[in-house]
């Protein structure tokens, strides 16, 4: 196996000293304006005086679809800050903007008791009088923060990215590949999207083996990133494909409920007046379901939204003709072409999401040609491999893989016996079809290593639902599996047949499921022992409507019972005709099996192999917020901290606990879910939400972005999110105090914590220090002599870059691929930092679906293959390519005579998955926490059939078996 010492980074980075200015023409409001339009939008608020800056998103979204030229800075207009607020290199004119604008105002308060007002704001502002100034932007300026984190302009999240894709459009080459060339264009962009986006076109057409036609381009994302502790900029440059969506059915194309699809627009003259011409630059619009209209729409399009109020000088295209030929909007040369983005909710796609490095490396080399000089490639980061270089890993067996697996799976066998204390491990297994019932059996088998003989002893058969125990005996444990039809526990929720489902119908629906599952199954074992239930159910498509799904009920009977649950999903279909439907089905049970042991608290700890440097009393702590929406399944919002808590050296039946935060205890990882189930409480008739607003996919609030851009209404004080800063501070106190008993690793996800705990953000943090909310930052001592404080930081938003193992190509390497790049594993840091550095970077080597994947994989090119004693020419635009996401490791707070990366490397080693050579997704106490949420969330979203590249989705779905190697 090639080994890499160093990988690259698709990171750039300002050179000492650069600078850059780039003209804009900007846009701001008077003082007069915005005071006015904020006395409009406090019309009808419960509590207007803490309202001080106005929402500008639906005039954002309305600028992405008809001005794609501009850039909007800005989601809020503060009035107490009189600053630029849209940019763009060519002025809009006045009648343009003038008539976007007053469409704008009229839609921020359409109540009718506020039309009037709304029409005497409208005769005073006189938007016609605004006038364009030019202004010269410092691109690379920033300060830094007391602890010399770079401090970038907020302006500059938006500016910078689009100033590079400007420069990399007006590259006079395109992007040539053996065989072809690919030209790109720009992409209108909201704030809330965050930096450029460049996309290929005309789009590429892959013909599978069917001989059906697929459509997609590449893509390249720009964004502006900091890192904790530098004082650079850091430009972040993502590459992977956009796939559209062609694939009709009877109805056309299929759109997942409640969702919207993004729609990419390309006008050869502008939508409204005579402003900028929009053929350079990708319109964004979004179809959702109209209410109103009772079907597909654009959004603020329907009988009163903006769109019909503004004269455009083409329509946009009709939403029916295009979802019933969306394939026929890809090509067209006339007017407008239109590009439907497909989503995993859509189904399969023939062109498999992301790419290899063979595809990625020179797309990064061609994109940094068009780079201005002061901007650099990031250093390769090199292994940090000062404790892990010794003790790289236990060496594997030598034993066969049969006596192997004897092994293992006896050593799980004591694992699970430990805490029942000579009692059976009690199971259940409610299942829907036969077949999945004998394939559930055997992976019971597989996973535990139990004989193929049953019991004779301990079978029992009665009952018309098929009711059967089976038990099987071993040195180490017994086990009973109850086997039972699920029958109409399976069955969606009964609601009134004009679908209206009000809070009380909800109630009675779920209280009765929840009843029902009580009296089906047995009373719980002696002792309050947690037992488990796995439960297949009908896949979520079979309920309509959707919140007819049983499972959040089932999830709280279950709970009622004393049983922790995992739900096995019947498929609709075979993934793929070529699939062997057995082994996947094997595989998919077996993950199950070991997920559900896994709420029982058996789960291997990873041994760090560190040596006496880690204390051996040391425990490992993570949390994890859970954040529950009111229009969520329980019509209940709602904050859930969970903390999980990990000694690797206690009993089995104390080793992984949790910390209920309602008693203030710890209590073991089983009963802890049980706990967070009861969290999710019955909705009461006061608390209506519309169907139509239900989400529970959605994620329960955004987390925010790294530093706050313009008006921050979340900083008031008083309102709800200062409730929670203020309820976490004392929860997060509260747990600290009872961990001071030993040597303990805090670990904190970055992107899930950092809104409600603000000291995780990039611009607040301060190494050794803690700062919880409302306090003063103190030192990490005075909270614990021996506590440790790690925040890890994946991928999402692309805060983190994409990477690929580098080495100069070396001669002798003849076995027909390039070695110069690939995926390793392992932790890194940037060359020649010192001892005290404390930012690192975990990789892992690839998995799952990328296991036999080439890193010379190509969307677009053919490329030579050698595979043994065959070779031969292909194309891998069909396959997945899937790149580990590099897991951003900062050792925020440690003892003055510690070395960071020691810290770093434990975080590291607990990324290990026990029985397989990939790495986590998170670390384990970080990965425990996380699973907890889905009995806070009870309808969590299940894993995608085809997950994008880098996602932890992706990871996840391997570690669970979802997704087979």
């Amino acid at each position: 196996m090639t080994r890499y010492d160093a990988i690259r980074l698709a990171r750039f980075a300002p050179a000492p000293g650069a600078a850059w200015t780039v003209a804009y023409h900007t846009l701001s409001l008077p003082e007069f304006h915005r005071k006015r339009l904020l006395d409009l939008y406090r019309l009808g608020l419960r509590k207007p005086d803490t309202c001080h800056g106005v929402p500008v998103g639906r005039l954002n979204a309305l600028l992405q679809a008809l001005t794609p030229e501009v850039v909007s800075v800005a989601k809020w207009i503060d009035v107490a800050r009189d600053e630029p607020w849209l940019y763009a290199r060519t002025p809009v004119p006045g009648d343009v903007l003038s008539a976007l604008l007053t469409t704008w105002v009229q839609d921020l308060r359409p109540e009718p008791e506020h039309r009037l007002e709304v029409r005497k704001a409208m005769r005073e502002l006189r938007f016609g009088e605004l006038r364009w100034e030019k202004q010269d932007v410092s691109m690379l300026s920033r300060a830094t923060t007391p602890s010399g984190t770079a401090a970038p302009e907020d302006r500059l999240y938006q500016l910078l990215p689009d100033a590079i894709a400007d420069l990399v459009l007006g590259c006079p080459d395109p992007f040539t590949y053996p065989g072809g060339s690919l030209a790109f264009r720009g992409v209108a962009r909201r704030p809330s999207d965050r930096g450029a986006e460049l996309l290929s076109w005309p789009p590429d057409r892959y013909d599978d083996q069917d001989g059906r036609s697929w459509w997609f381009s590449a893509l390249l994302t720009v964004t502006l990133q900091t890192v904790p502790f530098s004082p650079d900029l850091q430009i972040h440059v993502r590459s992977g494909v956009r796939r559209w969506a062609t694939r009709t059915g009877r109805n056309g194309l299929y759109l997942p409920p409640r969702r919207a699809a993004s729609v990419y627009l390309l006008a050869d003259a502008p939508w409204i007046g005579d402003g900028p011409r929009s053929s350079a630059r990708f319109s964004v619009g979004r179809l959702a379901y109209d209410r109103e209209l009772g079907a597909r729409a654009w959004e603020a399009g329907g009988p009163s939204g903006m769109l019909t109020r503004l004269r455009l000088r083409r329509p946009l295209p009709e939403p029916g003709e295009l979802l019933r030929s969306p394939g026929d909007w890809l090509d067209r040369t006339g007017q407008v072409a239109a590009a439907v983005v497909h989503s995993t909710a859509m189904g399969s796609h023939g062109v498999k999401a992301g790419l290899m490095p063979g595809d990625r490396v020179p797309l990064m080399e061609w994109f940094e040609q068009a780079l201005p000089e002061g901007l650099v490639r990031a250093p390769d980061q090199v292994r940090a491999d000062r404790h892990l270089r010794s003790r790289r890993g236990a060496r594997k067996s030598q034993e066969e893989p049969e006596a192997r697996d004897a092994d293992e799976t006896a050593a799980l066998r004591r694992e699970v016996a430990g805490p029942l204390e000579g009692e059976p491990l009690r199971l259940e297994f409610l299942w829907l079809t036969r077949p999945n019932r004998d394939a559930g059996v055997r992976a019971l088998r597989t996973v535990l290593g139990l004989p193929e003989e049953v019991d004779p002893a301990l079978q029992d058969q009665a009952g018309d639902r098929g009711e059967e125990t089976l038990s099987w005996r071993t040195p180490e444990l017994t086990v009973e599996l109850r086997l039972t039809s699920v029958g109409e526990l399976a069955d969606g929720l009964s609601f009134p047949a004009d679908g209206h489902v009000r809070t009380e119908v909800l109630r009675t629906a779920l209280a009765a499921r929840r009843d029902q599952v009580v009296r089906r199954l047995p009373e719980a074992p002696a002792k309050g022992r947690v037992t488990l239930a796995l439960v297949e159910i009908h896949h979520k498509d079979a309920y309509s409507p959707r919140s007819a799904d049983p499972k959040f009920a089932l999830r709280l009977g279950f709970r009622d019972a004393g049983r922790v649950t995992q739900f096995v999903v019947n498929p609709r279909r075979a993934t793929s005709r070529f699939s062997d439907a057995d082994t996947a089905r094997a595989k998919k049970f077996e993950a199950c099996w070991t997920d559900g042991l896994r709420q029982l608290g058996h789960r291997a700890v990873p041994d760090h192999r560190l040596g006496p440097v880690v204390p051996d009393d040391m425990q490992y702590a993570a949390l994890w917020l859970v954040r529950r929406r009111r229009d969520g399944p329980t019509r209940q919002a709602d904050l859930v901290p969970i903390t999980v808590r990990i000694r690797p050296t206690a009993p089995a039946a104390e080793r992984i606990t949790g910390w209920d935060h309602r008693s203030g205890t710890w209590v073991s990882y089983p009963e802890l879910l049980i706990r967070l189930a009861g969290s999710a409480e019955l909705p009461t008739a006061e608390d209506d939400v519309e169907p139509s607003e239900w989400d529970a996919d959605a994620p329960s609030e955004p987390d925010g972005a790294e530093d706050n851009d313009g008006f921050d209404p979340d900083t008031e004080p008083g309102n709800r999110i200062e409730q929670r800063r203020t309820a976490l501070a004392s929860t997060v106190q509260e747990i600290l105090f009872g961990l001071r008993d030993r040597p303990t690793l805090l670990l904190l996800h970055a992107q899930n914590t950092r809104q409600l705990w603000p000291w995780l953000q990039n611009g607040h943090i301060q190494p050794d220090m803690i700062q919880l909310h409302g306090q003063q930052a103190q030192r990490i001592a005075l909270q614990g002599r021996d506590l440790r404080v790690v925040r890890v930081r994946d991928h999402t938003g692309t805060e983190t870059p994409q990477w690929w193992g580098h080495r100069e190509h070396a001669q002798g390497d003849t076995d027909g691929e390039d070695k110069s790049f690939g995926i390793p594993t392992g932790l890194w840091k940037p060359p020649g930092c010192d001892e005290r550095h404390r930012v690192f970077g975990s990789t892992s080597e690839k998995a799952g679906p990328g296991t036999q994947v080439s890193v010379m994989a190509s969307r677009w090119a053919l490329r030579p293959y050698t595979r043994g004693d065959k070779s031969g020419i292909t194309i891998d635009t069909g396959r997945l390519a899937w790149n580990p996401a590099l897991l951003e490791i900062t050792v925020a707070a440690c003892r003055p005579d510690d070395d960071p990366e020691l810290w770093a490397a434990l975080t590291h080693r607990l990324r290990q998955s026990p029985g397989r050579d990939p790495l986590l997704a998170l670390p384990l106490p970080l990965q425990l926490a996380r699973k907890a949420s889905e009995y806070v969330l009870p309808t969590a979203q299940e894993q995608p059939s085809e997950p994008d590249e880098d996602d932890g989705a992706v990871q996840l779905s391997f570690e669970l078996g979802a997704i087979t190697p």
